[in-house]
């Protein structure tokens, strides 16, 4: 495994869920969840316009639209559920999911070798 592999997998596996445990922690409020999807979108429209330019930076900011796209949903599922081990799971699941972007990675990496 390269090095620049084994730091997306770190950053995956330990910034992801850490960041998007950090971004579950308040309560969900209308206004939470517009700044989560108003970030998670300018993330992309910066990501998209820096991929010819600095393409770590671009994948960095498509990253963390990921991230804060899936805590724009755990939230969307946490306000409409009420009991507490439904609004666990809801972080746990999306903690999960925010490792996704691994598994695509290591599938492109694995099919050009």
């Amino acid at each position: 495994m390269t090095t620049e592999l084994l730091l997306a997998f770190a950053i995956s596996f330990g910034a992801g869920p850490l960041l998007f445990l950090i971004l579950t922690r308040a309560e969900p409020s209308v206004a939470l969840m517009a700044a989560l999807a108003i970030g998670a979108l300018a993330l992309m429209v910066a990501g998209s316009s820096l991929v010819d330019r600095a393409p770590f930076a671009a994948v960095a900011c498509l990253w963390l639209a990921w991230v804060s796209a899936v805590a724009f949903m755990a939230h969307a599922a946490m306000r409409a559920m009420r009991s507490a081990p439904l609004r666990k799971w809801a972080r746990v699941t999306g903690s999960l999911a925010t490792t996704l972007p691994w598994f695509g990675l290591a599938t492109a990496q694995f099919l050009t070798s």
